[in-house]
């Protein structure tokens, strides 16, 4: 058996064009005070990575080299979901029409020129969309992480060879009458999700 404290990075991204307030900016606020210290048997390290096309190797390539985790949980925010969305697959695309924070484009349509259309993640993406749900967050598996920085980032991530998983969150509420989970909600679901992910790599 193996002792050793597991190091989990967990991060949100920056606001975006189309999603000037980022819910995940604020769980990297939040969630280390819900889970700070050791009391799910894990370090946890959180980052807000920025939303450009450059951070992929200036901000979050780095990340993964100095902290070498045990595992990684990134969130990312997407207007156009209802739910919560565990993303469990990258493909290696990349969109050419919509810029990222600082206006630029990908340079080109791939991720990896001669590289595998897809990469699946290893860290049990079922189990943790339960664990998501129990808290009261709607919760769904998915295998479309789109053609933006989210699966950009998932894609390195799993390609890095460390156990990583993408969560998609939707957009604040809007009134009474939006049915998309509140804050609270997301946050709650996003303690219980990364206590699961703790529990699997004890």
């Amino acid at each position: 058996m193996n002792n050793a404290l597991k190091t989990i990075l967990v991060t949100g991204f920056s606001p975006f064009p189309g999603a000037p307030v980022n819910p995940t900016e604020r769980l990297m606020r939040r969630l280390p005070i819900r889970l700070g210290g050791n009391r799910s048997g894990c370090r946890f390290l959180f980052h807000v990575l920025p939303t450009t096309w450059a951070g992929r190797a200036d901000v979050t390539d780095r990340l993964r080299r100095e902290i070498r985790p045990d595992a990684i949980v990134h969130f990312g925010v997407d207007g156009t979901r209802r739910t919560l969305n565990i993303e469990t697959r990258a493909v290696n695309r990349a969109i050419r029409v919509r810029p990222d924070a600082e206006g630029h484009a990908p340079a080109r349509p791939e991720l990896g020129r001669g590289l595998e259309r897809t990469r699946s993640s290893t860290l049990p993406g079922r189990a943790l969309c339960q664990a998501a749900g129990a808290a009261g967050a709607p919760a769904l598996v998915s295998t479309d992480a789109g053609t933006y920085l989210c699966n950009a980032t998932l894609w390195d991530s799993i390609g890095s060879s460390i156990p990583s998983i993408f969560v998609h969150v939707p957009a604040l509420p809007r009134g009474r009458r939006d049915g998309r989970p509140s804050y609270h909600v997301v946050e709650d679901a996003a303690v219980r999700l990364l206590q699961e992910t703790a529990r699997r790599l004890r």
